[in-house]
């Protein structure tokens, strides 16, 4: 052959063709409690390399000399004295997908190392279906401590996964700036508040009759936050939600700091942290001297004002309200009763005998028993003081009958 005039062969076919674009304009869903400062590596597709199963591949990523230097100094030790970051490296798995916001979703099976050192991922969560790989929850994952914090390093990203037929996966790396709910708090005060004539509106269209049965002039509201059950500082409630109950800012931004799951604890609908508006109308109410301290409940009328709810009047309330009636004095009674009946009669007097001769208390400072006589009867079963009399009337008693008491004035 001459190698002048033969042809050019043509080239052998690459091994390996790309199954996805390499960037593809994937957009991921903002983290209220991460402010995306810089992106590090935009969203790349995780490319399967043959027909494996199993694949495995590398990113890599530079910091900048101002971004090492930021993120170096936000360090600070955390309540345990663990090392942490104020700002943050932050990795992200998302499913590829253009139509829409993606969430975060890691592909089955991934391992991930960062310079060579393994990076912990979120737990997976067990599942009862038969033959279902657990999945992890949607989490960014934090790699600052396995980053070099350095402009002249590159930082290695190496990623092995499962391929699953019909998902692809894309990775990201951003720089981030992590917020707490106290951040958040300040934003949504800074945003300004729902005008007060708007709540009242709303108040009137809902207990206007329109042509019901049963005509709603007024409706009770609480107060008190549906998370905390205790009276709201910043009552809010999201745009998105059409009832007038609000519920406590901080809390509801201190539980998803812990737990994001941005659901309206009233009506559990997505209450997302940018349509939160603190409402004016019961801020106002909140702060008024005509609320009680320790009343949490209110009146709505259908022409936008408010009454502080009637007190409730329980029975023990209604008890406590009685006048108490004045003590009976004591009287110390004693009796002599002639009778044939052996047994004798009690009172309620603090002597224990019935009788018609009584002494007020008031009067007998103290009375004074005295005995002649030893051969007296056998009391009775019931134990009590030998009661002393005269030999004289002693001897007037007929058998049998009770003893007799003297009682002298003097």
């Amino acid at each position: 052959s001459n190698p002048y005039t033969d042809p050019i062969p043509p080239s052998p076919p690459p091994t390996h063709k790309l199954v996805y674009p390499t960037y593809p304009d994937v957009s991921l869903k903002k983290l209220p409690f991460y402010k995306i400062e810089e992106t590090l590596l935009k969203p790349c597709s995780l490319q399967p390399n043959g027909n494996g199963r199993f694949q495995e591949q590398n990113f890599t990523f530079y910091l900048t000399p101002g971004q090492s230097s930021d993120i170096s100094n936000s360090s600070y030790r955390s309540e345990q004295g663990k090392p942490e970051y104020r700002k943050q490296i932050q990795m992200r798995f998302s499913l590829l997908e253009t139509s829409c916001e993606q969430e975060d979703n890691f592909p089955s099976s991934i391992c991930v190392k960062v310079n060579g050192k393994l990076c912990p991922l979120p737990n997976p969560i067990p599942t009862n279906k038969p033959g279902a790989e657990p999945k992890r929850p949607p989490k960014p994952i934090n790699i600052t401590p396995l980053c070099k914090l350095s402009s002249t390093t590159a930082n290695y990203i190496n990623v092995s996964w499962a391929v699953e037929v019909g998902r692809a996966h894309t990775v990201s790396v951003y720089q981030v700036d992590n917020l707490t709910y106290k951040d958040l708090l300040d934003q949504l005060k800074a945003k300004g508040q729902r005008q007060p004539d708007y709540t009242r509106a709303l108040i009137k269209e809902k207990l206007a009759d329109q042509d019901q049965e049963i005509a709603t002039t007024s409706c009770k509201v609480t107060l008190a936050c549906p998370l905390g059950k205790m009276r709201m500082n910043a009552p809010c409630r999201a745009s998105t939600c059409d009832h007038l109950q609000c519920f406590d800012a901080q809390l509801y931004l201190q539980m998803n700091e812990k737990k994001p799951k941005w659901v309206c604890p009233v009506c559990n609908k997505p209450a997302l942290v940018e349509n939160l508006l603190v409402d004016g109308f019961f801020l106002e109410l909140i702060r008024s001297p005509r609320l009680p301290t320790d009343e949490h409940e209110i009146v709505l009328h259908n022409d936008g004002t408010w009454d502080p709810l009637p007190p409730k009047k329980d029975d023990y309330t209604q008890l406590t309200s009685k006048p108490v009636p004045p003590k009976p004095k004591v009287m110390d009674t004693l009796s002599v009763d002639d009778s044939d009946d052996n047994t004798p009669t009690p009172t309620p007097g603090p002597s224990g005998l019935g009788g018609t001769k009584r002494l007020s208390s008031d009067s007998v400072d103290c009375i004074t028993l005295d005995s002649d006589s030893e051969d007296e009867a056998e009391p009775p079963p019931k134990k009590r003081m030998r009661i002393n009399s005269s030999t004289e009337s002693q001897s007037n008693n007929p058998p049998g009958s009770p003893d007799l008491i003297c009682l002298d004035d003097d």
